[in-house]
């Protein structure tokens, strides 16, 4: 069940001041009751001292006879005696009306006390003249009591009471104001098109809200940057596969229809190496496309960077045989413990070999060193121009001659994964003042 946010603040709120109000209430009724216990025995203090100022001789049981006047509910539920002490006798001198003449057992002969009198319960108070000669007691009905300490405690929460509702839609009102910015920004993006994923204006919204939009406005730059990383790879895949697959089509047209054999095993082998070309490149094409839609380098642990390295070099030394090229690695020096992925820093140490052995001359000589937390690897080849080095690491830029075998993304993927790693990198001249060294600074693993 789905409960509006209006309806999560107005349920609670209403059920405090519910709660509150009835606790409130019989505290009220608690001091009312006590304050009306404080009222009757003034009273009855009073009532006696009045009767025995007023007592006078009369004949014996002299029941007293009230006129009939119409006057206070409660004046009925009172009962009184007036006792004269003569010769260590005591004489009934007044009753209130039905009152036996006796002294009622429960009624103590001084003070006050609670007594049973014809079924009801009474408050009583006792007391004797100065001159000892004449006793009065006096009682109130408690159940007079009860009554006023409910009816006060009712009159006070009857404001209360037909006040709840008011609040309850004032708080409904003021509730529902305060939500407007919420509705407004659901209306807002309930009214975006899929394509639209420019960020929400932050200003003028409650305190509240404010971190709401601004993640919001994180999730949709980073949907637009895979969107877009999407899109750029589509479009990249699709200009640089066209050449390599028509070339493909054209070498094996020709492997089709030649009737020369040795002319059919070139073709087909320059179709072997154009497949070769094309599935390097989109290999490479997804590893960038990965690498650009992620934030973090993922899961960080400790990195051994001069095995990595030692191992990379190992894998590709096939590759430097086979293309005359000279791997040299000094890893002698003691290496920096880093912290990373070591999937993507294997990735970037074998794109930097791999690139440079691609450009290095026949016959030349490609030298990896590892340092600390420094990858270098450096190369004979035509090397870059300094003014164009800047360039270096942008997609499918190649400064080599046509001739290489790159696409030009090596470094674009190896510039990507020293971002998630937060190294620097940067370029010089190579070996013996030519080619090209490339160097990768990775920062020290923490304490």
């Amino acid at each position: 069940m789905r409960t509006s946010i209006q309806a999560r603040l107005l349920v609670p709120v209403m059920l405090a001041v519910l709660v509150v109000g009835l606790v409130t209430a019989w505290l009220a009724y608690q001091r009312a009751v006590k304050e009306v216990d404080e009222l009757f025995d003034a009273q009855l203090s009073q009532y006696v001292g009045i009767l025995l100022a007023l007592a006078h001789e009369t004949d014996d049981d002299d029941e007293v006879r009230l006129p009939n006047i119409d006057g206070h509910r409660y004046e009925n539920r009172m009962l009184f005696q007036i006792w004269h002490r003569e010769h260590g006798r005591d004489r009934l001198l007044i009753r209130s009306p039905g009152l036996a003449s006796n002294w009622p057992e429960q009624v103590a002969r001084s003070g006050y006390s609670v007594a049973r009198i014809d079924g009801r319960t009474w408050r009583c108070f006792a007391a004797t003249d100065d001159d000892g000669d004449q006793v009065a007691w006096a009682a109130l009905d408690l159940d007079i009591r009860a009554h006023l300490a409910g009816e006060i405690a009712e009159d006070n929460m009857k404001p209360y009471l037909f006040g709840l509702p008011v609040l309850a839609a004032f708080l409904w009102l003021a509730i529902r104001r305060g939500l407007a910015p919420l509705r407004r920004l659901q209306g807002e993006l309930a009214a975006r098109s899929p394509e639209r994923l420019d960020p929400l204006a932050a200003t003028g919204l409650p305190r509240e809200l404010k971190p709401l939009v601004e993640t919001l406005n994180r999730l949709f730059g980073r949907v637009d940057l895979t969107i877009e990383n999407e899109r750029r790879f589509t479009n990249d895949a699709a200009h640089e596969l066209r050449t390599p697959l028509a070339a493909l089509r054209v070498q094996l047209q020709v492997a089709q229809r030649t009737p020369d054999d040795e002319e059919r095993h070139s073709a087909i082998a320059k179709a072997l190496l154009g497949a070769g070309r094309m599935s390097h490149l989109v290999t490479q094409l997804l590893a960038l496309a990965r690498l650009e839609s992620s934030g973090t380098p993922g899961e960080a642990e400790p990195v051994d960077l001069r095995g990595v390295v030692a191992d990379v070099a190992a894998d590709l030394a096939a590759m430097a045989r086979e293309r005359q090229v000279t791997l040299e690695l000094d890893a002698d020096a003691p290496a920096l413990a880093l912290t990373g992925n070591p999937g993507l820093i294997r990735a970037l140490a074998r794109n930097l070999i791999d690139n440079a052995l691609r450009y290095a001359r026949p016959g030349g000589r490609v030298r990896v060193s590892v340092a600390g937390g420094t990858l270098r690897v450096a190369d004979d080849g035509p090397g870059v121009a300094a003014e164009e080095r800047e360039k270096l690491g942008l997609r499918f830029h190649r400064f080599g001659p046509q001739s290489a075998e790159g696409v030009g993304l090596g470094l674009s993927i190896v510039r990507r994964i020293a971002e998630l790693h937060g190294a620097g990198l940067s370029f010089g001249a190579g070996l013996d003042g030519g080619g090209l060294t490339v160097e990768v600074a990775f920062p020290a693993r923490p304490a």
